[in-house]
């Protein structure tokens, strides 16, 4: 099942989510100064999910990088969800610089934002609340990630809150060997000025041809090509590929080729607890899908009316 697939389901019945359960777990500490092993790597692909929406979706229930639970690189050209609601998770849409197009970012607390190639918006969706991102110019393309991240049971009923930074708030480090993005969390001596309740770092990186960099990582670490080539631990990186990492470990190499690489690095702490997934809602048990389903039809997650420009 991919995320297109929860969320639809959701939407054509609210009140029949079909919850399942899955149960990470993990014994690893952190040992110093130790490259991580490639566990396994994937080549994907876009795949068309509706008439203007294409998608790589990555999964938790497919692969292994919880805290993080969808990450889906996109390209949409117009509005394709509308507004829906979403609870137990944080919502992350990180625009490219490549995109052609703004993204238009709404929800149910107030929240107006455009997001803007370059750009990041977080909605902290907690205790639940409604949301609604769409191009802000049908027919043209904007291209990102959609990012799903878990939150721990105790802080599965966060009170719901946006965050939103502009393309030059989000800090870059430069070197003559790379830029990274911070996205979210740390690199080296910088940060971001947001922070989630799930400790994440996401970094967009570019590599000069034949250059490398080596990242410090929590037991789960994945890598995802956008442009260019490059190879980590002797597996080759390109766009749509995906590179994930074993638990053992607290670094990361990446070596880009002749041609420079342009990819993804996102690194967490798995929270180890059960995970029932119902549409757009995440909770820990069976009976807490319950009470978030009764709580949204009894209207507590408020109310977004569809958008009429």
């Amino acid at each position: 099942m991919n995320r297109r697939n929860f969320v639809l389901k959701s939407l054509l019945s609210v009140g029949g989510l079909i919850p399942f359960r899955k149960t990470f777990l993990s014994t690893t500490s952190y040992q110093k100064t130790m490259n991580k092993k490639i566990s396994k790597k994937h080549d994907l692909k876009f795949k068309q999910a509706f008439p203007g929406l294409m998608g790589v979706d990555i999964m938790a229930h497919a692969y292994p990088i919880e805290p993080f639970l969808v990450f889906t690189e996109f390209r949409m050209t117009r509005p394709v969800f509308g507004p829906h609601p979403h609870a137990g998770i944080s919502v992350m849409t990180y625009m490219l610089p490549d995109s052609k197009e703004s993204f238009i970012n709404r929800d149910s607390q107030g929240d107006f934002s455009y997001i803007e190639p370059g750009g990041m918006h977080i909605m902290q969706a907690g205790s639940g609340m409604h949301h609604d991102e769409f191009p802000k110019v049908t027919g043209n393309e904007s291209h990102g990630f959609q990012i799903w991240i878990n939150h721990a049971d105790k802080n599965r009923f966060v009170e719901p809150k946006s965050m939103h930074a502009s393309a030059h708030e989000v800090p870059e480090k430069i070197t003559d060997d790379y830029k990274v993005r911070i996205v979210h969390g740390e690199f080296e001596e910088m940060t971001t000025h947001y922070k989630m309740v799930t400790a994440v770092n996401l970094f967009h990186i570019f590599l000069q041809p034949n250059k490398s960099i080596s990242l410090d990582a929590m037991p789960m670490a994945f890598v995802y090509g956008l442009n260019g080539k490059g190879q980590s631990e002797g597996e080759t990186i390109q766009a749509q590929t995906l590179v994930h990492y074993s638990l053992e470990g607290n670094k990361v190499t990446i070596n880009a080729s002749d041609e420079g690489l342009e990819c993804m690095f996102a690194t967490g702490t798995p929270h180890n607890e059960p995970i029932t997934y119902g549409g757009p809602f995440v909770m820990t048990t069976p009976e807490q899908m319950a009470e978030t389903q009764r709580r949204f039809s009894r209207g507590e997650m408020g109310k977004l009316e569809p958008y009429k420009g």
